[in-house]
């Protein structure tokens, strides 16, 4: 081949490459296209609640969540409260009139109190330890990092419970120790969300380091008026 016929040869593989090489750009946009809108139609469908043995075997399912739910909150909560609570501990897709079919059935059954009309709370069952609380942990609280100690704020020191605000001021500090970690947190207990104040990651690390999840518990024992004991009580200290 002379060196005229070999350019020409070059140029049209050259641009044989480019056309290719645009096709592949565009096949791999369309891939990369329809992942994400079939991801998103994933997210959209709703968990089925509603019908066959499927759903019925979900619904069983979601009554024992929202026991969880107002146990852990230990809050008088309506119809919306409970889907709130749902939503930020992983059941998006729930609506009106399921959940309050579910309290009302609840409630029948005596598996919650009816406060009144459409407001629930969970049947306080009395501590076996008055040093020693043990409260049940909900998805919430592993995403969130906290605690909720609404159904325990007797066990504490009434003036451990800090003002609604900053300028109201913050309540006596209590001395936190987390099983698993040196040192000690200090922290009051903020009175509208019923939490301890914990800066940084304390709560994160602990979930972590005793592996809980939704469904454990942790135990705070109490060693002085103002010093506790953080327990995990995870599958494997059950």
């Amino acid at each position: 081949m002379d060196d005229t016929t070999l350019r020409s040869e070059l140029e049209q593989v050259t641009s044989a490459l480019a056309a290719a090489q645009t096709e592949y750009a565009s096949v791999g946009a369309r891939i990369a296209g329809l992942e994400a809108h079939r991801a998103a139609l994933l997210r959209a469908i709703p968990a089925p609640d509603t019908e066959g043995e499927g759903d019925s075997i979900a619904a069983r399912h979601r009554t024992d969540h929202i026991v969880e739910v107002l146990s852990a909150t230990g809050t008088e909560m309506s119809a919306n409260d409970v889907i709130s609570a749902l939503r930020d501990t992983g059941r998006p897709h729930q609506t009106y009139d399921n959940i309050s079919a579910d309290l009302a059935y609840l409630a029948d059954r005596g598996r919650i109190a009816r406060v009144r009309r459409g407001v629930y709370a969970a049947i306080n069952e009395p501590q076996a330890d008055a040093d020693r609380i043990v409260i049940p942990l909900t998805q919430g609280n592993i995403n969130n990092n906290h605690v909720y100690l609404a159904r325990h704020l007797d066990f504490f020191p009434a003036d451990a419970i800090g003002g609604h605000n900053k300028r109201a001021g913050q309540g006596t500090p209590l001395k936190l120790n987390l099983e698993g970690f040196p040192g000690v947190e200090s922290s009051d207990i903020d009175p509208n969300h019923k939490f301890f104040r914990l800066r940084g990651k304390a709560w994160q690390d602990f979930f972590k380091r005793h592996g809980l999840r939704a469904g454990d518990k942790v135990a705070i024992e109490r060693i002085s008026a103002y010093e506790y004991r953080v327990v995990p009580i995870g599958p494997q200290q059950a």
